[in-house]
């Protein structure tokens, strides 16, 4: 059974201030509340050595009571503003720290009205998510799984002729039937040139797919709130040797980066390994984004896998590898795996093979 009633106290234990507030107003918190209560709706939590406070309104009350324990849950239509305040000021609380990456300006704004110092502070349940626990990992595995399967399901369906779109739709079916809470973040399936646009709409695109075309796939599964990511790039029929020379660029990439991390690793340590590898081949300008990023209750968390990402890896923590090649007018290729730092090294999570670049569509 998970502890949060542990990462609360871990929580105000990092804190300097008696107190502390979050909220989640169409998802700008929604992570760190789930995290630390398991409440999944909208609502104010405040945080004492005393008591931990759900404040929400009707659509969410029995909800709150259902997915919480050990949780005061307060009922008021004003969770965001004045209903806070009143809740400060029965329990004389009179400084309170909240996360300034999750405050909104106009909730900042509001609290001129309130009768108690917030204090703006750095994202602290964030960084505890870094170090996921067993339960976290077992999600994070079955979501790494369902993708795996759910990509496998798809190569056989995929045919010439067919809208970026509707690959897209595929995917998400089949995530969704294999036991998936939902898609962890908007499905992309590009084709062609599209596949060097790093985060591409298939539904605004929606070419048709070509033969000789590069398809690319980045995707993710979500179970118990946790997700998977992972990006395969695929060839509509016969690759040319071109094709096969970038994709196994990239492969080489990923392996090599994979091979380099683990615990004490510091992010841009490992990203060098990769990029420089890249760069060595002629293609340094063609790789422009980090080469990776946490992930856990929300798709990108810490660590950062990047140039000037200088926190070291720790055990417990999970990230993707993610190299890419992107030649505009051409298309790119992307490999990118999710991985476990252990204390004997990396795990990875995502199994769908990579080895090759793999030829669908032609039958």
């Amino acid at each position: 059974m998970v502890d949060r009633k542990a990462r609360r106290i871990a929580l105000l234990d990092r804190i300097e201030e008696p107190a502390f507030v979050t909220y989640n107003l169409e998802k700008s918190d929604v992570s760190s509340i789930r995290y630390l209560t398991g409440f999944t709706g909208e609502g104010t939590l405040l945080l004492t050595r005393r008591e931990s406070v759900l404040l929400t309104d009707s659509r969410y009350t029995e909800q709150a009571r259902q997915e919480t324990n050990g949780v005061v849950v307060e009922e008021t239509r004003q969770w965001l503003s004045q209903g806070l305040f009143d809740a400060l000021r029965r329990r004389s609380i009179r400084t309170i720290a909240f996360p300034a990456a999750r405050a909104s300006h106009h909730w900042v704004q509001s609290l001129d009205k309130a009768e108690a110092d917030f204090v703006a502070i750095k994202d602290v349940a964030l960084e505890l998510r870094a170090i996921k626990d067993e339960g976290e990992l077992d999600c994070l595995r079955r979501a790494a799984k369902i993708a795996d399967t759910a990509l496998d399901a798809l190569l056989p369906e995929i045919r010439l002729g067919m809208s970026e779109a509707q690959v897209a739709l595929k995917l998400e079916w089949l995530i969704r039937q294999g036991g998936a809470e939902h898609i962890a973040f908007d499905i992309n399936a590009s084709a062609g040139p599209n596949t060097a646009l790093n985060h591409y709409n298939p539904f605004l695109g929606n070419r048709a797919l070509q033969s000789g075309d590069f398809l690319l796939l980045d995707f993710g599964a979500c179970v118990d709130g946790y997700r998977s990511d992972i990006t395969r790039t695929l060839c509509v029929g016969p690759a040319s040797d071109a094709s096969k020379t970038i994709y196994d660029l990239v492969l080489r990439a990923n392996q090599a980066a994979i091979d380099a991390a683990g615990e004490g690793k510091t992010g841009d340590s490992i990203d060098a390994v990769a990029r420089n590898l890249i760069a060595a081949e002629g293609h340094g300008e063609h790789f422009g984004h980090g080469l990776g990023h946490g992930i856990g209750l929300e798709v990108h968390e810490a660590p950062r896998l990047a140039p000037g990402a200088a926190d070291p890896i720790k055990a417990g923590m999970v990230f993707t590898i993610e190299p890419g090649v992107y030649l505009t007018g051409i298309g790119g290729v992307r490999i990118e795996d999710d991985v476990v730092a252990t204390d004997g090294g990396l795990e990875v999570i995502t199994a769908f093979p990579k080895d090759r670049l793999i030829e669908v569509g032609e039958r």
